[in-house]
């Protein structure tokens, strides 16, 4: 999503609100592409801050279909990501390399007279992403023997898998 800055380019300290739901093209992690259920929706303002600098700083809402690293089930995750960005005009620089400033400060540049965020949305959603997705935080999981959702209820299985070796523990653990 392209924003114009042409309202506020001239005028240090005025801001330009927006909101807009992002179309998701594909972004893939982990190997796997997210499968987002609804629209991601981004709102935010972008402040002149003098010296050809401009501020972007929002919020981005997303609910993405996933399934539990335990059982497999399926699982909708809702991101809740605030960000803040620096553009600046005359920059030389590019999204992969953006320019540092004496502050270290990273500056993305403008294109024309518009702030281009699809790649540092996209970005946002990849690095807030969760490494593993639960269905629940006290998620069982399954058995590595036959499969069954021990969400569900216990299965036989984990009885027989006892380590012959250490059938005496098990002896004093169930007395």
């Amino acid at each position: 999503m392209q924003i114009s800055i042409s309202e506020i380019k001239n005028k240090v300290g005025a801001s330009l609100e927006f909101e807009f739901e992002y179309d998701v093209k594909r972004i893939d992690y982990k190997g796997e592409t997210l499968k987002f259920t609804s629209p991601v929706l981004v709102k935010g303002k972008i402040t002149n801050l003098g010296k050809k600098i401009y501020l972007v700083e929002g919020n981005i809402k997303a609910s993405i279909e996933d399934n539990c690293y335990r059982c497999l089930k399926v699982t909708h995750v809702q991101l809740d990501v605030d960000f803040s960005f620096r553009f600046g005009e005359n920059v030389r620089s590019s999204y992969e390399e953006p320019y540092l400033d004496e502050s270290e400060n990273e500056i993305y540049p403008i294109i024309g007279e518009n702030i281009d965020l699809d790649l540092l949305i996209e970005n946002e959603i990849i690095l807030n992403y969760p490494a593993k997705i639960l269905c629940s935080p006290d998620c069982k999981g399954i058995c590595e023997k036959c499969g069954k959702n021990l969400n569900e209820g216990n299965c036989d299985c984990f009885k027989s898998a006892v380590d012959p070796r250490l059938s005496a523990l098990e002896k004093y653990y169930n007395k």
